[in-house]
Formats: C-alpha cells, sequence, structure tokens
C-alpha cells in the first residue's frame, strides 16, 4: 500500500456476510473485540453506565471458540461443477475435459479434490498405523491448528463448528475476591454499539486467520494470527499500532528441551494458537505459543517427539502513550522449545510459571525469571538439515525422497539473554481417566491445577513436587475451564456455563456450584466475570450476526438481570426484497470515472466515483453479456501485447476464470479450472521471447497455477499448488521457478512440461543469481490499475465495499489540472470535470448536520451534494472502517481519526479555493473545520493529534503540508498551558539532540522537534530554559547537517521562532546557513520540500523582526566571507531583500553600501568578477528611479527605492545620503569612499547627480534646504586626495544654498 494521506471509503451497497466469529475479547476500556475467520474483526464500544451496582469486581476474562481455523474461504459458494481430481491420473500439464471452455454443467456438488502434491502419502499412513496412531491425513487444511491431545472431536454446536467456551491463556493477572457467591451484578451497561471493522494487512497476498486475541492495559489489543504475525491494534479506532512476525528479527534462545530440524522454522510448519501473558517486575511480556503442523511435517523429520513439540516465542511488550510521542513496540527477546503440549502461564500470588503436559501425562513446571543485568551463556543451535530433491522423471509416483545435499551444523554461538526459564522440574503424573483435553494452574503459596479430560474434571495442588489429587468430577461435553480468582473457577458447556467455589483445597474436598449462566445454542461466548457474559450468535442465514451481552444475577429469581443487543451485522436490503444482482461481490476501479464492479449474480457492471458517492443506488452505465455461474471475487486488468487491447480476467467463486473485452464487456472466453477461486495474476510484461510471452499466470487461493494465452484465449497447462502460500515466480528462458513460504522451492521446465527439481530457498537464491531471470511476487500489482482508487484485497468480508482514495495523488493531479490556463473548450472542459470530482470528494468525507450555516454554504455556495459514504482510516497497511449514527460521531473516536479527517477535508477545501469565486466560501468551512468543531460536536469531541498532523508535515507533499501547519496552528492555539506543558514533557525527551548519532534523523526525533518547538515558538514562557536550549541545539544540529532529511524543519523553525533560539545557540551560523540555503541553486538542492524557498521566508522573517543582527551578519560577511561563493550568496540575499523587503534595509542601508562598494575590490580579480554581476543588480536595484511631478515625499518613496542615493554611469560615482546628514560619496572603479560632504544637520531626503555628473544636489526635508556640490574632479584633487572639491570659497561650505518651505507637509514622509 502506498503511503500518503490514505482515506478508506465505505459504499452502502457492497456489504456481504461477516464470516465466523472464531475468537473474542472485552479490552480493558469496555470495547468488544471479535475476531473473524478471515484476519478481520469487529470492535463494538459499549456505552458508559448509567449506573454503578455496588458488588464483587471481577478482571474481564476471555472465553474463544476453538473452532477449527481454515485459511480457506469458509463462504457458501455457488459452485456449478466440481473440477476432477488432479489425482485422476492425468500429467499436471494436460487439461482435463472439465477444464475447457464450457457451459451447460452439471450443478451437481461433489466432494473438493487436493491441488497440491503428496508424494508420500500412502507409505506415511501404514507407518502410523504400524506404530498404533491414527493415520496422518495430509490434507491442505489448517484444521489441525486447533486439535488437542484428544482424538475426539469436541461436541458441534448448532452450525456444526466444533468450538470450546473458556480459555485463559490470555487473561491478565486477576485481584483475589471473596469466595462467596455474588450477590449482585458489577455493572449496568447500556447497549453495545458497533464501531468499526478492521482489516490486517494480508500477507503473502493470502487473508490472515485470527487464532486468538489478547487485551492490553492500554487501550490496545494483541492479535494472533494462524500465520505467525502478531499484532497491536487500538481498540479506540482500530488502528494497527505494530506488527511483527514470529520469524523475523533475531531472538535470544532461553530454554531447548529438545533440538529440532531446521527446516521446522518454516512458515505454516508452526500453527500458532494461543497468547500468554507474562507480568515480570516492571516489564510485561507476550508469549505466543504454537504447535507443529501434522500435515505439513516433511517426511524425514517426522516423529513423535517432532508432533508432540510447542514452539513459544517471547516478546518483550513496549505500552504507548495517547499523544504518540511513545510508540507500541513488540520485541523478540526469546524463544523456547519444549516437548509437551497444553502449554500455559500462570501469573497470580505467586512467581511466573510455564507449564506443559508431556505425552505421558506428566506436568513439567519452570519459573520464569528476567535477568537483572545481560546474562552471558551459550546455547546450541539446532542443526539444520536443508535437502533439496534430486531431478523426478515421474514427479507423481510415490518415491522415496532422497537427500543430496546438505549443510554442516554451525557452530555454538553466545547471546545475551533478557528473560530466561528456570528450576524445569516434573510435577508428575496427571491421573486424568479418559485423554487428556486441557490444564489450568493458579499461583498460589501452592499450585493449584485443573484438569479435564472427555469425561472427568479433576483438580490436583502441587507442594513443593508432589503433585496431589484433591477431586474427581465425572463431567462430559467439558468445552474448556477457566480460573477467575483463588477458589473460584468456571466450567464451559456447549449451552451453559457452571461457577464453582472451592475454599480449601485438600485432598477430598469437593467443589460447591454456585450458579449457573445458561448461553443457550451460541457460536461464541465470552465472560466477563461469573455474573456477566458476551455472547455471539448468527441468528439466520441473512447475515445477521447478534451480539448479545448478559448479566445474571445469582440470587434473583428472574436470573437474568440485564440483557442488551446489538445487530453487528444486517444486509443493506431487507432480506425479503434483496435480489440476486444487488450485491457488490469485486471491484475493480480503473480510474474515477470507471470503476468496474463484480456482482453476486455473475455479472459485471460500470459505475463511477460520483455514483458511488450519491445516496441512492446506482444505475449501472453498462453491463456484461453472459453471467457466469457464481459470484464475481476477483478482477484483474491485462492488455494484449500485440492489439494492445484491454481485458478483464475474473474469477468466480466456482473456481471459473473470465475473459471479458474491457471497452465493450464482452465475454470472450471462460473456464472451470479451479478447486479455490481466483487470487491473483501475473503478467511478465518484459519478456519478449520464450514459452511465456504473451502469457498470463492466473493463481487460485490454494496456490495452483493456470497459464492463459491472452491472444487468442487459449488455456496452456495447470501447474498443481503446495500447502504453503506462494510469494514468489521466477522465470529464466524455459524454466519456471516457484518459490513457498517454508523456504522450499520448485523448478518446472515449461517447455517439456515437466517437475525437475524441489530445493531449498538458498540454493534458489544461489541458482537464480547465475542467470537471467525475471522475478515477480505474488503481490506484484501489474494487473491492478495503480491510480487513485485502490480496491482492498478481495479474500476479505465486506472487501467489495471499501475502495481507498489516495487523497494526496488526487490533489496534486487536480491543482496541475486547475492552475492551467484554459485555450480551448476540451481544457475548459477538463478544469470543470475536476471541479465537479473535487465536490464530490468532499461529498464523502464533509460531516452534513453539524452547523446550519455551514451545511448551507456547501450546498448552496460551493454546490457539494449529500453523500451516504462512510470514512476511515488507514495504518500500516491496515484499514479501519467506522458506523456511525449521527454526523458528530465520526468526531468523537480517537485523536487521530480526528486529525485524518480534518486533514482530508482541509487539502481538499483548499484545492478547491483555487476557483476564485469559491475562495471565501471554502476559507470560511476549512476555518470551521480547524477552529469550532469543540463547540459543535460537544464533550466527547476529540482534539486532533498532534503527532499525525506533525508526520504528514513532514513526510507529505507541499498542499498537505500546508493544510497540516494550518490545523496544526489552530490545535496549538486551543491548547491550555497544562496540555501544552504534558505534551512537551513527554515529547522532549525524545529531542536530536539527546539521541544517539544514529537515531537523531529518526522520524520520533524529527517529531519530537517539531511538536516542542512550535510548542515554544507560541508558548516560550511556560518551558524551562534547560528545555529551550534543547530544542535550539536541536533546531541547529538539523540546520548544519547537509545530509538531513529534516533540515526544511530546522529552517521552519527558525522562521517562526528565531528570537527565541538566538539566546541559546549562535545566532549568527543560524542566519549563515539559512543565507546558504536560500541562494542554493544546484539540483540536488531542489526537493518536494522545496527548501531553498523555506529558508527564502525564513530570511524575510528574520530581517523584519532582528533587523539590527541580520543587518550586522549582512555588513560581516560581505567584507570577511570564508569563500567567495558564500559572499555571492549573501550578496544575492541583499538583491533578494531589495526586491521583496526594501524598507528594512533603508535604516542600515549605507553601512550595507559600503560593504558592498569594497566587495568590488580590483586587487582581488576573482572575487570582484564573482560577485560583480550580483553586486551591480544590487546597485541597479538602489538607484532605480521613476519620473515624478508630485513634490510630496511620499509619491516619491513610493515610486523610488532609495532617493537618498545616486549613481552617475559616466563617472562612476555612487552618492549615499545618510540619516545623520553626512553624504558618503564611492568610487566603483578603485572600490573605495573619495569623500564626505558635511553639511546636514539633520537627515537626507534625496540626492541626485547632473547629467554631466559635476554637481551634486542634496535635499533636507526637515531643514527645509536644498544644497548644490561641486563634486566633478578638478586640479587639486590629484594634490590632497580623499578630500571633497573646493566649492569656490573657503571652508566646507556647498557651492549653493537654497532654502525653501512646504510647511507641515513636509513633515509627512516621517
Amino acid at each position: 500500500m502506498n503511503t500518503g494521506l490514505l482515506i478508506p471509503l465505505t459504499f452502502a451497497n457492497g456489504r456481504d456476510k461477516p464470516e465466523p466469529i472464531v475468537s473474542a475479547i472485552i479490552s480493558q476500556n469496555g470495547t468488544a473485540v471479535l475476531g473473524c475467520q478471515d484476519g478481520t474483526s469487529f470492535l463494538l464500544h459499549d456505552s458508559p453506565p448509567s449506573s454503578q451496582v455496588e458488588g464483587p469486581k471481577y478482571e474481564p476474562k476471555f472465553i474463544r471458540s476453538s473452532r477449527p481455523a481454515s485459511p480457506v474461504d469458509s463462504r457458501t459458494t455457488s459452485r456449478s461443477i466440481s473440477p476432477a481430481s488432479t489425482s485422476s491420473g492425468l500429467a499436471p500439464f494436460v487439461v482435463a475435459s472439465r477444464s475447457r471452455i464450457s457451459s451447460g454443467i452439471t450443478k451437481e456438488q461433489v466432494e473438493a479434490p487436493k491441488n497440491f502434491v503428496d508424494f508420500d502419502e500412502e507409505p506415511d499412513k501404514l507407518k502410523d498405523l504400524l506404530k498404533g496412531r491414527r493415520p496422518s491425513n495430509k490434507r491442505g487444511s489448517l484444521d489441525a491448528s486447533v486439535a488437542t491431545l484428544s482424538a475426539e472431536a469436541p461436541p458441534k454446536r448448532k452450525d456444526g463448528a466444533y468450538g470450546s467456551l473458556l480459555s485463559a491463556n490470555n487473561s491478565p493477572a486477576f485481584t483475589p475476591v471473596s469466595v462467596s457467591a455474588p450477590s449482585s451484578p458489577v455493572t449496568n451497561h447500556q447497549a453495545l454499539e458497533f464501531q468499526c471493522h478492521v482489516f490486517p494487512p494480508p500477507r503473502f497476498g493470502q487473508p490472515q486467520v485470527v487464532a486468538d486475541l489478547m487485551s492490553t492495559n492500554d487501550d490496545c489489543y494483541l492479535t494472533l494470527y494462524v500465520s505467525g504475525d502478531l499484532s497491536v491494534t487500538s481498540s479506540l479506532d482500530g488502528r494497527c499500532l505494530a506488527m511483527v512476525h514470529m520469524d523475523d528479527g533475531h531472538s535470544t534462545h532461553s530454554h531447548h528441551d529438545v533440538s529440532l530440524s531446521g527446516r521446522t522454522h518454516r512458515h505454516g510448519v508452526w500453527l500458532w494458537r494461543c497468547l500468554h501473558r507474562i507480568q515480570v517486575a516492571q516489564s510485561t511480556f507476550i508469549v505466543a505459543s504454537g504447535s507443529i503442523n501434522s500435515d505439513m511435517i516433511p517426511p524425514d523429520i517426522e516423529n513423535d517427539d517432532n508432533q508432540q513439540q510447542s514452539r513459544l516465542i517471547v516478546f518483550e511488550y513496549a505500552r504507548g502513550d495517547q499523544i504518540g510521542a511513545s510508540s507500541v513496540a513488540l520485541t523478540k527477546v526469546a524463544e523456547w522449545f519444549v516437548t509437551g503440549t497444553s502449554v500455559g502461564t500462570s501469573l497470580d500470588d505467586g512467581p511466573a510459571i510455564l507449564h506443559y503436559v508431556s505425552w505421558e501425562k506428566h506436568l513439567f513446571l519452570s519459573s520464569i525469571q528476567l535477568t537483572a543485568a545481560p546474562l552471558v551463556q551459550p546455547f546450541e543451535i539446532p542443526s539444520h538439515d536443508q535437502s533439496g530433491l534430486a531431478a523426478l522423471p515421474n514427479p507423481f509416483k510415490s518415491n522415496k525422497v532422497v537427500s543430496t545435499e546438505t549443510v554442516p551444523v554451525q557452530e555454538k554461538e553466545t547471546v545475551v539473554e533478557r528473560i530466561v526459564l528456570q528450576d524445569r522440574r516434573d510435577a508428575g503424573f496427571l491421573d486424568v481417566p479418559g485423554i487428556l483435553l486441557g490444564v489450568r494452574v493458579r499461583t498460589m503459596s501452592t499450585l493449584r491445577i485443573l484438569c479435564w479430560s472427555d469425561s472427568h474434571l479433576v483438580g490436583f495442588q502441587c507442594i513443593d513436587t508432589s503433585l496431589q489429587p484433591v477431586f474427581t468430577n465425572q463431567m462430559e461435553n467439558i468445552e474448556s475451564v477457566e480460573w477467575f480468582t483463588n477458589a473460584i473457577y468456571a466450567i464451559a458447556f456447549p449451552d451453559r456455563i457452571e461457577v464453582y467455589s472451592l475454599v480449601t483445597w485438600t485432598p477430598g474436598s469437593l467443589p460447591v456450584l454456585v450458579h449457573t449462566l445458561p448461553t443457550g445454542i451460541h457460536d461464541l461466548v465470552q465472560l466477563v466475570s461469573p455474573v456477566e457474559a458476551l455472547i455471539v450468535d448468527r441468528g439466520n442465514d441473512n447475515g445477521e450476526l447478534q451480539v448479545t451481552r448478559i448479566t445474571f444475577d445469582p440470587l434473583s429469581s428472574n436470573k437474568i438481570q440485564r440483557r442488551s443487543r446489538c445487530l453487528l451485522y444486517t444486509t443493506p436490503l431487507e432480506s425479503t426484497s434483496r435480489q440476486r444482482g444487488n450485491l457488490v461481490t469485486s471491484v475493480l476501479p480503473l480510474d474515477l470515472d470507471l470503476i468496474i464492479t463484480g456482482h453476486d449474480d455473475g455479472l459485471l457492471r460500470t459505475t463511477s466515483f460520483t455514483q458511488l458517492c450519491q445516496e441512492e443506488l446506482y444505475i449501472s452505465q453498462k453491463t456484461s453479456d453472459v453471467a457466469l455461474d457464481g459470484s464475481i471475487v476477483s478482477l484483474h486488468i491485462v492488455q494484449n501485447g500485440r492489439t494492445k487491447e484491454r481485458y478483464i480476467v475474473g474469477g468466480a467463486d466456482d473456481g471459473s476464470i473470465a475473459f471479458w473485452n474491457a471497452d465493450t464487456f464482452k465475454l470472450n472466453a471462460r473456464w472451470i479450472v479451479f478447486v479455490t477461486p481466483l487470487a491473483h495474476v501475473l503478467y511478465f510484461k518484459t519478456v519478449a521471447t520464450g514459452p511465456l510471452r504473451g502469457c498470463v499466470l492466473c493463481i487460485s487461493q490454494d496456490g495452483t497455477i493456470a497459464v492463459f494465452v491472452i491472444d487468442g484465449f487459449q488455456f496452456l497447462y495447470i501447474i498443481p499448488g503446495s500447502a504453503f502460500p506462494l510469494i514468489r515466480v521466477c522465470l529464466g528462458e524455459d524454466n519456471l521457478l516457484l518459490m513457498y513460504a517454508d523456504r522450499r522451492a520448485r523448478l518446472w521446465d515449461i517447455k517439456t512440461k515437466e517437475f525437475w527439481r524441489s530445493m531449498n530457498a538458498d540454493k534458489a537464491e544461489e541458482m537464480l543469481g547465475q542467470g537471467e531471470w525475471t522475478n515477480l511476487s505474488i503481490e506484484n500489482r501489474d494487473c491492478l490499475p495503480d491510480g487513485t482508487l485502490k480496491a482492498l484485497p478481495n479474500q476479505v468480508s465486506n472487501s467489495a465495499s471499501t475502495l481507498i482514495f489516495h487523497l494526496e495523488w488526487f490533489i496534486i493531479e487536480a491543482i496541475q489540472v486547475m492552475k492551467t490556463i484554459s485555450t480551448s473548450r476540451n481544457q475548459t472542459r477538463v478544469i470543470l470535470s475536476m471541479r465537479d470530482r473535487l465536490r464530490t470528494l468532499l461529498s464523502a468525507i464533509l460531516t452534513q448536520g453539524l452547523n446550519k450555516g455551514i451545511d448551507e454554504i456547501c450546498q448552496e455556495d460551493l454546490d457539494i451534494p449529500l453523500s451516504s459514504v462512510a470514512v476511515g482510516i488507514a495504518s500500516h497497511g491496515a484499514v479501519t472502517t467506522f458506523a456511525t449514527k449521527c454526523a458528530s460521531d465520526r468526531w468523537c473516536i480517537s485523536g487521530d481519526v480526528t486529525a485524518s479527517l480534518a486533514l482530508a477535508i482541509t487539502t481538499a477545501l483548499r484545492a478547491l479555493g483555487l476557483f476564485e469565486e469559491l475562495t471565501d466560501a471554502t476559507n470560511t468551512v476549512a476555518s470551521f473545520y480547524a477552529t469550532s468543531l469543540p463547540s459543535a460536536v460537544g464533550d466527547k469531541y476529540q482534539h486532533p493529534s498532534l503527532a499525525f498532523l506533525a508526520r504528514h508535515w513532514l513526510n507529505g507533499s507541499h498542499e498537505t503540508r500546508q493544510s497540516a501547519r494550518f490545523l496544526f496552528d489552530a490545535a496549538v492555539v486551543r491548547l491550555t498551558e497544562e496540555s501544552a506543558l504534558n505534551i512537551a514533557e513527554q515529547w522532549q525527551h525524545h529531542l536530536p539532540c539527546l539521541q544517539p548519532t544514529a537515531d537523531r534523523e529518526s522520524l520520533r526525533a524529527a517529531l519530537s522537534l517539531f511538536i516542542c518547538g512550535y510548542l515554544a515558538a507560541e508558548k516560550y514562557s511556560l518551558f524551562l530554559t534547560s528545555t529551550l536550549t534543547d530544542i535550539s541545539k536541536s533546531i541547529q544540529l538539523y540546520l548544519h547537517d547537509e545530509q538531513s532529511l529534516f533540515r526544511v524543519l530546522a529552517v521552519d523553525l527558525c522562521s517562526r521562532g528565531f528570537h527565541i533560539w538566538q539566546h541559546y545557540i549562535d545566532a549568527m551560523e543560524i542566519l549563515r546557513s539559512l543565507f546558504t540555503l536560500a541562494t542554493a541553486s544546484k539540483k540536488e538542492a531542489i526537493s518536494a520540500q522545496n527548501i531553498g524557498a523555506q529558508a527564502r521566508s525564513a530570511v524575510l522573517q528574520i530581517a523584519g523582526s532582528n533587523t539590527p543582527l541580520f543587518m550586522t551578519t549582512l555588513g560581516l560577511d560581505i567584507l570577511s566571507p570564508f569563500s567567495v561563493e558564500y559572499r555571492k550568496s549573501v550578496l544575492q540575499i541583499v538583491a533578494f531583500l531589495i526586491r521583496k523587503r526594501p524598507m528594512v534595509l533603508y535604516p542600515n542601508l549605507p553601512k550595507l553600501l559600503e560593504s558592498v562598494v569594497k566587495s568590488l575590490d580590483p586587487n582581488s580579480t576573482s572575487h570582484r568578477d564573482a560577485v560583480l554581476d550580483t553586486a551591480t543588480e544590487i546597485l541597479g536595484h538602489v538607484v532605480k528611479t521613476y519620473e515624478t511631478s508630485s513634490l510630496f515625499v511620499q509619491p516619491l518613496m513610493t515610486r523610488c527605492r532609495f532617493p537618498s542615493i545616486d549613481f552617475h554611469t559616466g563617472t562612476q560615482r555612487l552618492a549615499v545620503g545618510t540619516s545623520e546628514g553626512a553624504l558618503v560619496m564611492y568610487d566603483l572603479k578603485t572600490a573605495i569612499r573619495l569623500y564626505v560632504l558635511e553639511n546636514h544637520k539633520k537627515r537626507i531626503a534625496a540626492c541626485s547627480f547632473s547629467p554631466d555628473g559635476r554637481r551634486l544636489v542634496t535635499l533636507s526635508l526637515e531643514e527645509s534646504v536644498v544644497l548644490v556640490w561641486k563634486v566633478g574632479s578638478s586640479f587639486s584633487s590629484f594634490f590632497n586626495p580623499g578630500a571633497p572639491p573646493r566649492q569656490g570659497h573657503s571652508g566646507s561650505e556647498p557651492f549653493k544654498t537654497l532654502s525653501f518651505n512646504v510647511g507641515d507637509e513636509g513633515m509627512f514622509a516621517r
């Protein structure tokens, strides 16, 4: 996803049914988070409680479904046929009859075949049977990711999905409470409200699958995906704050129970399922646990130990703050391998404990310790047996894999550990009847342990290393068990939750049933406390998803005291009137005026951005001629290299692929070749020869590749997929190399259509480096338009209803178009069309209903129509769309959302204001959104994030930077002194001068200087001297660093607060740096930030506010420059000031001109030649005069830059009148001062040479006198150089004196 100001826009007619909910939590701020199978999540905010009811307080607990998570899209498809299996005996490149262009195919549903090569399936099954185990079923699915020790499936719910209700793996530490039954519910909540829908960034072009959720203590929640991604998301607005992967980065291995083959570290081999929190001292650690996917273990390393292996990766969690000074961070600090399952952590009233159960049902415990100081310990890295496969003549025979290459075992390394496991001990055998399903441990002075199987629940206590049974209860259909306090625990069943209490844990004690919480038949239940639960239920088949929060009172006869429901999703049309074809299932935006939509009736239609923004459903401009049998779920665009015609390549959910003409929408060809829908289309544009010239590769969701020829629409062959995601396709002559996420690669000969060999990633990279290969990533967007509008990945629910609008690109293009001078009707039409697009955009992002007067201006003066588009926010590749009930809700979500909306609105309004007739109206509306929103929205208004605005000022385009600065200044003015101090205290520690050299160019350091600098410029009296010194040093640091990316920030701060910074740093050095930047003309100095223009603006500002220092620096640097180029730069500054701000120079003009004259010293030829042109330009501007008939001074000053200065070209004499009444005469030939004429007692207002240069007239209005001087060369000048010429009489009297009187008007110029 491109960087910049991205605005997600959700339209009203593209909704789809949500995916099944697989996980749920209640965050620290009361937000309910529901994780979906497609990786998206829903956020539901609970309204503030209307009243508080006294009662026992419980910390939120997590209850989740253990529904099997599958990466394959689980939506109901409209498959009309089922392709034949790839194991039918046909070679992989042979096209079966069902893959021909087809029509009239049977509608019968049959089981879908596998689409990847499985070399050793039957021998492995036999091996399993000989070992006494069930044969492994190696399917290309992640269903085994949620399997436990049980060989039997848990009971099914009404939808047929497997699920458990309780899980303690991600619960925070809990506060002990009274063991008596609670007397009343905790709170009385109002109805839940749907807040937003969060779309995560895809990985390897595949949709994510939520495995687990965890709430944090800072308005965030963690999402663990089956693929191994771990993200931190804000529970306020759904922004992605950080994201890591389990295999990214280097970690410290703290514990190795068993060494595994290095190939088990690959993506997809490990299925990540649970999150655990560990609090050690003041540090918070997040532990992600995963188990090996038995379906994907290579045959050469498969054994009992590997199947019981668990992998845990520890991240240190760094909390952020609300103002953005400290960012949320996940740092990988440890990695542990244990032989066992049912892994969990316990941190209650004792030390942090890691527990797991071995295959023999022994409970192992290890204490978790944070090293007080860096501890160095050696550890052994497991051997990496990376082997490749020899060339196979027939890749589909079940031949035994032969290792042909090995890598030696690495030597031992020494690493620094951050967190360690200590005191590993065997607590004993867990004597639990039946098949053990799970374990929960509570840490106290002794360990309290709950174990459940398919038929019993058993309680144990562990004293020292002795495990003692406490009770045994016969219970069936237990889905999960959860601790709440040291004496209260809950048991989840398919239709209820039972809460038990057991105070004294001694052998023979029996738990007491406190109460039963009925849940009914459900999809998912989360227990907030023993008396409060969140129930998720898909009520019917129309897509309605109901979330109910119930409060239970065990002492009341009514039992259910409070019930609040939220209808999470309904289709936009009534189910009774909904017709097939109204639902948009995919979208392909070619430009703002042409958006192609795929529908659930198998037809293509066209629309435009303007139509989508209208409140009514749009009427399609064009429709395809023939419908596909399924819903169109994927659209791409390709071009015929020979005819240059464009074709739309689309896929339906029945596995079909179709080609349409992009201009006529005529269906040219279609095939049914896939089991899963089309996901990606790749096109080798640069390939001019070879078998794949003019071909496209259509890739399904399971990695199967179908190759088509565009010219003639010919289907060539199909390449089977893999159990792992495809990440890269490489083409070299006749070879096709496919690289997968498990760091394996397959080499195919596309000319002979044979599979050659499989190899590891290192060997593949070595081969790629030896020849000319063309590489394409699976996320390549060559077949997707790269314009203002972009679509979301089409493999998640509701993706077709949301488009990403790249605001910066659009505004830059709009301004370029609107600034052109129209010379024809076509150009005028283009300009007016761009104006209408701006109005359409503003209709989508403006908030109607906040202010009646602003609404009238928008509708009547600006002609902005109404729209029902919902606006979202994008961050780190994730997209969040919001659902708001009233106009002001979108401004009450978070500071980042407020800043994003305000920035988008202001930028668009400024662009529309380029039309003169709309300027006043756009300025009024922009001012309202910058200054009046708090009063219009109310107390819930979230003030814009200063960090968000600062970030876009630093990284945005010129148009965005202006709007960000405008909003930032308005926000700073509204800050109270307390708020300003709080923000400054949070940010001042990140100033560049306080950071190590490597971190001075970080974005955080620049943001710190931006925020602290502008706050100090506006409210400097609030800051300490030390803070102002640090800010000033940071400005100096950036300004003097020629390689700094943030010099423009330092320049701008100099413009705003130079009068403050000059007291803490060398002000003259700062001015000299600005002089250099302002006059730089090299191409490398030109940038998007336009630093030269910024520096010139700063020079003008400083010259007006700090004139004495400025003029002193100019004079010194002209006379004593450190280089010729610098002297030239300073003179250019003088010329620039004379043109822009002449009156700033007027009081100091005599001294300045003396410096300019001395710079023309003929004894220094190189210096004189370098500055001659600039000095001539300065003198030309200084003495430039115009004829005037008025005797008044004001018109003279207006039309003559400096009347007190005159220059005679023939004699090369320069006369400069001073404010003290003296007139200085310079000779520009010799660059010396000839003499000084002193007779005026007050300021000289004007002077002028006679045409022959022999006489000079000086005028003083304050004295009301005109003096005439002889200034021509005479014989006596040779004997008395430096003396003024004789005036015809003795003394220093002028040649003539003329008095006059103009009255009071003579003082007009004062």
